[in-house]
């Protein structure tokens, strides 16, 4: 079935935006009414970490509302996942999926199952790189970590959580022991989207070269789990590991002129502390409510979806 958009306004080049009409910072809705060309270029602009704090889940929901954000990706060990439920309530067309958490917090699963997950306090380590030492030294169970996904995932679903896609915090889902647990979790509550594609480099990488290893580094091994799991779609190229925490309006219009026909997803990490209006210039807030990157969308006719929506 054909995607219908409503004309929005028109862009320096006289092409519409295929957004409906309204302020600079109404966001994308589908309407059923106007037939739009099949667009070569189809993003996911995907919000990650609800319900890890306040003025996360406050930027998601209003850089959706107002701007380009179409998914989100909720924390797998989120404290109080009735509230974020309800949160989510009020943006019903946000898409939604589970980031799932090795690292940071207490797990799902009672602690006394997933004894090589934790450290002696019976929570996660703190960092991720503690997670890779573990893998590195073969101190990590492999069905441990399968039964911790699992149960982050059939938690959210059980609260009400429609979840289609599945991601690992700070890069952990593309180690190749928690790439194939997720690969089986996902199977076996009938997820089809993984995120497994890293960017392709960059000059910019070279920029920062400690940057730029961190995520060289993450793409070979992103490439590697996915030469090892199943014959299963695993998702869009994923742009924005190289810019997290600084993905601003200039990077973001930098990665929009690299994409190339077919499936892509920008990661975002937005934060607010008020409303959009006191959001920094230089902030992933204002850089995704940014009237100049949606009248790059529409120059370039890249139709916003969710991950639902891939497949």
């Amino acid at each position: 079935m054909p995607q219908y958009y409503t004309p929005g306004p028109e862009g320096a080049a006289g092409k519409s935006f295929g957004l409906k009409q309204g302020s600079a910072h109404e966001p994308a809705v589908i309407d059923s009414r106007v037939p739009s060309p099949a667009p070569s270029v189809r993003l996911v602009v995907n919000a990650d970490g609800f319900g890890a704090s306040t003025q996360r889940d406050r930027a998601v929901i209003a850089t959706h509302q107002n701007g380009i954000v179409t998914s989100t990706s909720v924390l797998g060990n989120v404290a109080d996942p009735a509230a974020v439920k309800v949160a989510l309530a009020a943006v019903p067309a946000l898409g939604v999926g589970v980031q799932l958490s090795l690292v940071d917090g207490a797990p799902v699963a009672s602690p006394d199952t997933v004894p090589s997950l934790l450290g002696p306090d019976g929570r996660f380590p703190p960092r991720a790189r503690d997670v890779v030492l573990n893998w590195a030294k073969a101190a990590i169970r492999a069905d441990e970590v399968e039964q911790e996904l699992d149960a982050q995932v059939s938690r959210l679903r059980d609260f009400g959580f429609a979840v289609d896609h599945l991601c690992g915090k700070d890069g952990l889902g593309f180690l190749p022991i928690v790439a194939q647990a997720q690969e089986k979790v996902a199977k076996r509550h009938g997820i089809l989207g993984l995120r497994m594609a890293v960017e392709k480099p960059t000059l910019a990488w070279t920029s920062d070269l400690r940057r730029g290893m961190g995520t060289a580094a993450m793409a070979a091994m992103a490439w590697l789990s996915r030469r090892e799991l199943g014959a299963r779609r695993h998702g869009p190229q994923s742009w924005g590991f190289f810019e997290t925490g600084r993905l601003d309006e200039v990077r973001i219009l930098e990665i929009l002129g690299r994409l190339g026909a077919g499936s892509h997803e920008i990661i975002c990490h937005p934060d607010l502390d008020d409303d959009l209006q006191s959001a920094p210039r230089n902030s992933e807030a204002f850089a995704l409510t940014s009237a100049r990157v949606r009248a790059v969308l529409g120059d370039r006719q890249i139709e916003l979806c969710r991950w639902k929506d891939l497949f």
